[in-house]
């Protein structure tokens, strides 16, 4: 199937590590022995930069079994007791990989500012759990603008690769692809429950600066929505409706794959920010959204967090799911590539709604004259 070839794709290309050794640290980083200098090293002190160390001709994996320590900072006082490597494959690494690249900063620290206690909870035992309980001394938390905020040391950033692109090591497990979506969609996403309204939906960012070279001209800040770009920009538009955020075409990937949970994707706006921190300075959200019957399985398989989302998915899942009068026709529209519309693509989307006939809606809508078939299996859409 489609989904399956796309997934397999996403996979092959995904980071594959599961472990962090110490030669895969920060050149600068100091790390420590159990009994002192180890003669083999031949050091002054209890601690080498991993600079030093892998300088020196030694075997690198019994080197690591003797390693005790780390310290945390440049001034040296601060030890953290550590055994390495550091194993990745474990709901730790998952929960903190899920958070982090949803709320949390990492590039030049390893904190949390959120509101949600829940996730700062997952915060500190996630990090516990990967490091030990000495772990717990050095984490802290304080108020900041009224807002909770969980510090970790900077090092620790360098032992917890975040990507863009979803590890192999969570894409693989399928318990662990629930409890990435379920912190994901608790920190990014929103159950949407009013009138006939009945979706859940996430939302991510991708920097599209390089693709962009500062040829647009909108005003800094201002939020441009993608149908007016595709009406002033028609072709650069065109380039970004094929570049969706990594991460997010990674979770739309594993709902599918994992748990039947069909959704879909497309851009929804364009801005160019003050700065290039985190989004670049020039990003696009992407949106994310489950619809109809896909409502009910998400919130079976994958469900929320907090009891806020949670008592909005108890409601929706008590109402059928609501398909608008042109929901077909928004797919085909969603569906066609260069103008073509594959019969395949429709077929097999539709199916993923339970729709029964799905081939009935095409010959509905050639009768109306709003689809004309230009080859064995293709159409093309008369309406935009």
């Amino acid at each position: 199937m489609k989904e399956d070839v796309a997934f397999s794709e996403y996979f092959n290309k995904a980071p594959d590590t599961d472990r962090i050794h110490y030669w895969d640290l920060h050149p600068q980083l100091c790390i420590g022995f159990s009994s002192g200098s180890d003669q083999r090293i031949k050091m002054r002190g209890d601690s080498i930069t991993v600079r030093k160390l892998l300088n020196k001709k030694v075997n690198r994996n019994e080197i690591e079994k003797n390693i005790s320590f780390i310290f945390l900072y440049k001034s040296m006082k601060t030890k953290l007791d550590i055994k390495m490597p550091i194993f990745l494959d474990n709901m730790n690494f998952v929960n903190l990989y899920s958070l982090m690249v949803s709320e949390g900063s990492y590039r030049t620290e390893f904190r949390l500012h959120v509101p949600e206690r829940i996730f700062h909870d997952i915060f500190s035992k996630s990090l516990e759990g990967l490091f030990g309980e000495g772990m717990k001394r050095h984490i802290s938390r304080k108020m900041d603008k009224g807002v909770m905020r969980s510090n970790a040391p900077r090092a620790v950033r360098y032992f917890i690769p975040i990507t863009n692109h979803i590890p192999k090591i969570i894409l693989k497990n399928k318990e662990y692809c629930r409890k990435y979506l379920q912190i994901a969609f608790e920190a990014e996403g929103s159950p949407i429950f009013s009138g006939t309204k009945r979706y859940i939906s996430l939302k991510r960012n991708v920097d599209v600066t390089k693709v962009v070279k500062n040829n647009i001209k909108y005003s800094e800040g201002k939020r441009i929505y993608f149908g007016q770009l595709k009406d002033d920009y028609p072709e650069l538009a065109s380039t970004i409706k094929k570049i969706p955020s990594p991460t997010l075409m990674g979770e739309h990937l594993i709902l599918k794959h994992h748990f039947n949970i069909a959704s879909t994707l497309k851009p929804e706006l364009i801005r160019i920010n003050k700065t290039a921190h985190r989004c670049g300075k020039i990003s696009v959200r992407w949106s994310l959204y489950i619809y109809a019957d896909s409502v009910n399985r998400f919130i079976k398989e994958i469900g929320f967090l907090t009891k806020r989302k949670k008592d909005i998915a108890i409601r929706m899942s008590k109402i059928a799911g609501y398909r608008g009068q042109y929901f077909a026709l928004g797919l085909m529209r969603e569906l066609q590539k260069d103008g073509i519309l594959k019969t395949s693509d429709f077929v097999s989307e539709m199916k993923s709604y339970s729709y029964k006939s799905p081939r009935a809606y095409i010959w509905r809508y050639m009768k109306r004259g709003l689809l004309k078939r230009i080859g064995r299996g293709e159409y093309r859409l008369l309406v935009s």
